[in-house]
């Protein structure tokens, strides 16, 4: 054998192997492209969703701007409200597919006999309702609310944490209940109109300059939890499951994204709901952004129901459209059929 043989030999081995890898590697990367090319695209479909800019639907703001929706062929259509009832009343008047509200506008619909269904809760809380006041005004204590006029707003988890905080104090006909739209609430209350308001978070730290000495406000935890959820009509869950069971899909990878970096969520936040980014940190710890359907729920609802003078029933199931959270995670619904 000539010098060297052994050598060129072990060289032109390495070098077929080398070539054997590299056309591994492009059939590989051909057959991605041309099943990129020739899959069956996701169709797009289109949805609107009522919201009333509150840090409740962060889930939703942090899908839309991370691209969720677009991920699952969604285009999704923000159209304001000036709050969850009005949201409510929105989707009924059929100009949205979907609405964001608390339970109470929810409920209102089941008691009036709407074809509403609920799909997830989207945020719970029991300490984003609270009764503010100037500070100063001594009305962090409930028995201080004794001969006080205080401010709601009407058919709102406002009215139904005022409500049983005062049936639980006993105060309920010693105080002078005013109603308010809830974005003229607090500037009734600085201009002396009115002793304190029960009013949720967003509102009250919106209207934070109207208080330049500050605001205090009486909390009660676990009085109530109110729950932020997202609804359809009947006729939409029908024709639109599909898009549904998307927007469910890319509100859960927006609950991963906030728990992996929230401190990534909080800007989104803040520019969705026009608060400073300080105040929507100071505040975040505050809210549970969890898609569910549990039985804390129901019982809420049915809470609401017995309260309007009704007597729920099984038929209370019904309004809750279980199997489309059920397609993007079954574990998330726990509510007892």
């Amino acid at each position: 054998m000539a010098p060297g043989t052994k050598e060129n030999l072990s060289g032109m081995g390495k070098e077929r192997t080398w070539i054997r890898w590299a056309l591994a590697a492009l059939t590989v990367l051909l057959t991605a492209g041309l099943w990129f090319q020739f899959r069956t695209p996701v169709p797009q479909q289109h949805l609107s969703i009522a919201e009333s800019r509150q840090m409740m639907s962060a889930l939703i703001f942090v899908a839309q701007a991370e691209g969720y929706f677009a991920d699952e062929g969604l285009t999704v259509q923000m159209v304001p409200a000036a709050n969850g009832k009005v949201a409510m009343e929105t989707l009924l008047d059929g100009k949205t597919d979907l609405a964001l509200s608390s339970d109470v506008p929810a409920s209102n619909a089941m008691i009036a006999g709407r074809p509403i269904r609920i799909i997830s809760t989207v945020q719970t809380s029991d300490r984003d309702v609270v009764v503010a006041s100037p500070t100063g005004s001594g009305l962090n204590r409930v028995e201080a609310l004794t001969g006080k006029r205080i401010g709601y707003s009407p058919d709102t988890n406002s009215q139904y944490f005022l409500d049983l905080l005062l049936l639980q104090a006993g105060l309920r006909d010693q105080v002078t209940l005013v109603p308010f739209e809830s974005g003229e609430i607090m500037a009734a209350m600085a201009r002396g109109e009115i002793d304190a308001a029960s009013v949720w978070t967003t509102v009250r730290v919106a209207a934070a300059p109207l208080f330049p000495q500050g605001i205090e406000v009486l909390t009660a935890p676990g009085l109530y939890t109110g729950s932020w959820v997202l609804s359809a009509r009947r006729d939409v869950v029908d024709a639109k499951h599909d898009a549904l069971v998307r927007f469910v899909r890319a509100l859960l990878a927006a609950e991963w994204s906030i728990l992996r970096d929230r401190e990534k969520a909080i800007p989104v936040v803040a520019a969705a709901t026009g608060i400073d980014e300080a105040l929507v940190r100071r505040h975040w710890e505050n809210y549970g952004f969890t898609l569910r359907l549990d039985q804390a729920l129901l019982l809420s609802i049915e809470g609401h129901v017995r309260r309007a003078g009704g007597n729920p029933g099984p038929e209370m199931l019904g309004y809750l459209q279980s199997d489309i959270l059920r397609a993007v995670d079954p574990t998330r619904v726990t509510v007892l059929d």
